[in-house]
C-alpha cells in the first residue's frame, strides 16, 4: 500500500485518520504542522499528504505552496472544518488533488484516499 503523510495540529484528527487508513495496510507518517511537514518531505517523500488548512507556524495554504514548488509529483489532499467555494477553488488552484470537509467519514477519507493514488 501507499505511505501517507498526515499534517494536523490536532492530534485527535491524527488519531482519527490514522484509525482509518492502518486498516487498510497503509503506513502513515505524521506532523503537527506545515513546518513539519515539510521537514518530514526532506527526508521522505509519501505518496500522498493529508493536509489541514488552519495551523500555526505555517498554514496548510503556504505549505502546499511550498510542497508544490519542491515536490511538484506530491499528491494533496486538503481536510478543513471550512468548506466555503472560494477556499476549496483557492486549494484546488494551488495543487490540492481533493478537498475533505472535517468532520468526515470513514468512507468519504477511504474513497479521497483511493481516488487521489489511482490518479
Amino acid at each position: 500500500m501507499a505511505t501517507i503523510l498526515i499534517v494536523d495540529d490536532d492530534a485527535f484528527v491524527r488519531t482519527q485518520l490514522k484509525d482509518v487508513l492502518e486498516g487498510r495496510g497503509h503506513a502513515l507518517l505524521e506532523a503537527e504542522d506545515g513546518r513539519e511537514a515539510l521537514d518530514v518531505l526532506g527526508e521522505r517523500v509519501p505518496q500522498l499528504v493529508l493536509l489541514d488548512l488552519f495551523m500555526p507556524r505555517l498554514s496548510g495554504m503556504e505549505a502546499l505552496a511550498l510542497m508544490r514548488e519542491r515536490w511538484p509529483s506530491a499528491r494533496v489532499l486538503v481536510i478543513s472544518s471550512l468548506d466555503s467555494e472560494r477556499l476549496v477553488a483557492q486549494a484546488l488552484e494551488a495543487g490540492a488533488a481533493g478537498y475533505i470537509t472535517k468532520p468526515f467519514h470513514p468512507v468519504e477519507i477511504t474513497s479521497a484516499v483511493d481516488r487521489a493514488l489511482a490518479n
